[in-house]
């Protein structure tokens, strides 16, 4: 593999190939000269634009939370004034959506979860201040005014993200057991759509609106005898 030597150059390759190690070996086992080795540029161009394998961390963790954060917001931006089970739809797809397109950060996150420590600690602050404080908060708020039927948002929590990510997470089982390239972006698209209609079948509240009307009912025509 090629490598470039020009200084200031590789840093966009260098946070791709970042991601993808931390993704795949964890913090601890990451190296920057592994990640070097992926980008195809020198490891001192690697301690050049960020200076150490934590601050190379670090810049993995802001543009994964930062490109997560901005789709969310538009997202928001999207569905302003639209009633709460829409905007529900919208965020959940928009969710599966950037976990499928950017499949290592559910590895990321899971990886350092089960391993805990300073690595951790660092998405973990992130993630509780962001998107937990959101989805929590959109699941009260869906739940107070009706939307969603009594949920115990803790547990709905962990089933959401693990419809969100699963088949993202584990491309390997997805492909040899379905067959489902989980890169490929119509798969990614119809996963999507039937995690929406799961979820939201699950726990949107019952609508008045669709019960039958006792009152509006016939009474069944009795049978004629026979003579």
């Amino acid at each position: 593999m090629s490598t470039r030597h020009v200084l200031g150059s590789g840093r966009a390759e260098i946070l791709a190939a970042a991601t993808k190690e931390f993704a795949d070996r964890g913090y601890a086992g990451a190296t920057t000269a592994g990640i070097a080795r992926l980008a195809g540029v020198t490891q001192p161009l690697v301690h050049h634009h960020f200076g150490s394998k934590q601050g190379l961390w670090d810049a993995v963790i802001e543009e994964l939370f930062k490109e997560l954060h901005t789709l969310i917001q538009e997202t928001l931006r999207e569905v302003e004034g639209l009633d709460r089970r829409t905007r529900l739809a919208h965020l959940l797809r928009t969710a599966v959506l950037f976990s499928g397109r950017r499949p290592e950060f559910s590895r990321l996150v899971r990886t350092e979860s089960s391993a805990g420590g300073e690595a951790f600690d660092l998405i973990f602050e992130k993630w509780r201040k962001g998107p937990m404080a959101f989805l929590l908060n959109e699941l009260s708020a869906a739940t107070e005014d009706g939307t969603l039927r009594p949920i115990d948002a803790k547990f709905a929590y962990f089933a959401l993200i693990g419809a969100i990510t699963q088949p993202f997470a584990e491309p390997r089982a997805a492909q040899r057991s379905f067959e489902l390239d989980t890169r490929d972006e119509r798969v990614i698209a119809r996963y999507a759509d039937f995690v929406v209609d799961l979820v939201l079948r699950g726990l949107l509240a019952p609508q008045e609106s669709s019960l039958p009307d006792e009152s509006s009912q016939k009474a069944p025509t009795p049978r004629r005898k026979r003579d």
